[in-house]
């Protein structure tokens, strides 16, 4: 279950960095529009004025885009990174609970190590890319 929540918050990530692009790419045609419509009427200097702003409005925004897509890649990572600590840490809660002692939960070879922890995390991916998938990606 944890796998489907965090495959489902990982694409609520992407996509809310994806809305902060597409804001961008609002805010550059208004500005472009309003400028350029300003621009437009001025005799042999209008259109090459235009393609200035257009190029330089072009270039905040792949700027902009950028420092978004490393905040999304950064915000998934670390959503993943504390996913897989959640997980593990409810495992080795319940397998204490359940009686197998601390010593049991570190040795290796050993149940947990060897055969829990693993089975738990191709679970838990599982249900991330189950989740990716009824997504549609």
């Amino acid at each position: 279950m944890l796998g489907h929540l965090d495959g489902v918050r990982g694409d609520v990530i992407s996509d809310l960095g994806q809305a902060d692009k597409d804001a961008n790419a609002y805010r550059k045609m208004l500005n472009y529009h309003v400028v350029c419509g300003l621009l437009t009427p001025i005799p042999f200097a209008g259109d090459g004025l235009q393609r200035a702003v257009d190029w330089g409005l072009s270039d905040g925004l792949n700027e902009d885009n950028a420092k978004i897509d490393a905040e999304t890649r950064e915000n998934r990572i670390n959503h993943y990174e504390d996913g897989e600590k959640q997980m593990n840490g409810m495992l080795r809660d319940t397998a204490i609970a359940r009686g197998i002692s601390k010593k049991e939960l570190d040795a290796s070879p050993g149940e947990y190590e060897d055969h829990l922890q693993p089975k738990a995390k191709e679970w838990y991916l599982s249900g991330m890319a189950q989740a990716d998938k009824l997504m549609g990606q």
